[in-house]
């Protein structure tokens, strides 16, 4: 009899900070949060549910972080044992998939272990966590944020992308992913000779995925690139935002496998 009804969901979270000081030194300061979601489930022979066998499952995540100075640096402990009823498949086990360390010095932010990132406004690339729905596309590489000249930015990273996390282990994708993004402020970088009310920003970026072509059936581009063009104008209550993306063919099993390219234009 398939039977069981979720009876509730409980939620314990928490956040924790510390401070640590000596008159020698500064041994710098440790901060985090954690959550824990467990869940127990009763027969319900009413609703065709799926049975669970363990009649309780829970996720649950911390994060402990330090920070001492131009250096950070954090792990994040998640528990999948085991996931949610309804929870994606992917997550399994308990284990540190998530680490990083950080250095940032005048202007210049490197970041090696786990990150996300975002060039304008996603088309382009797009990390990003939601727990709730299981959703954690993070990489895991190098990431360097540069501001050469005020109002200037650029980024670039190198990685894999996370996808999952099996018997508490970090699982990536085959692909690496490489990519640039730069985004000029024209009123920062002229300042007091900028005269014009309205604020003018431009950007682009470009991002390659590399991905060994395995298949027996198709010949498969190896290289898959794209590239972006953005603008954003601001002027009093008005903001105009717009960006251009272009891909070119990557068929796979979620176009079908048509060799064309792809194009978006997202305005605001």
């Amino acid at each position: 009899m398939k039977k069981i009804l979720l009876l509730f969901p409980a939620v314990v979270a928490g956040f924790f900070s510390v401070s640590l000081h000596s008159q020698a030194i500064d041994p710098g300061q440790i901060h985090g949060n954690f959550e824990a979601d467990p869940q127990y489930y009763i027969p319900d022979s009413t609703i065709g549910a799926d049975t669970i066998p363990e009649h309780a499952l829970m996720n649950g995540w911390g994060n402990i972080n330090y920070s001492r100075g131009k250096f950070t640096a954090g792990v994040r402990y998640e528990v999948y044992l085991n996931r949610l009823n309804g929870y994606p498949q992917g997550y399994s086990g308990a284990g540190i998939p998530y680490k990083f360390a950080s250095y940032d010095n005048d202007g210049l932010e490197v970041t090696i272990g786990s990150f996300y990132e975002q060039f304008g406004s996603g088309l382009t690339l797009r990390t990003y966590e939601e727990r709730i729905l299981g959703i954690d596309n993070a990489l895991e590489g190098m990431r360097v944020r540069y501001t050469p000249y005020r109002g200037i930015y650029l980024k670039g990273i190198w990685g894999k992308q996370r996808n999952g996390m099996s018997d508490g282990k970090l699982v990536l994708g085959p692909g690496i992913v490489r990519g640039f993004d730069g985004e000029v402020n024209l009123a920062e970088v002229f300042d007091t000779a900028w005269k014009c009310k309205t604020q003018v920003i431009l950007g682009g970026s470009f991002v390659s995925k590399y991905q060994q072509d395995v298949s027996p059936f198709f010949v498969l581009p190896e290289n898959v690139g794209i590239w972006s063009g953005r603008a954003n104008i601001i002027r009093g209550k008005i903001n105009f935002y717009s960006e251009y993306a272009y891909k070119i063919n990557d068929p796979s099993g979620a176009n079908g496998n048509i060799y064309k390219p792809g194009e978006a234009l997202f305005s605001s």
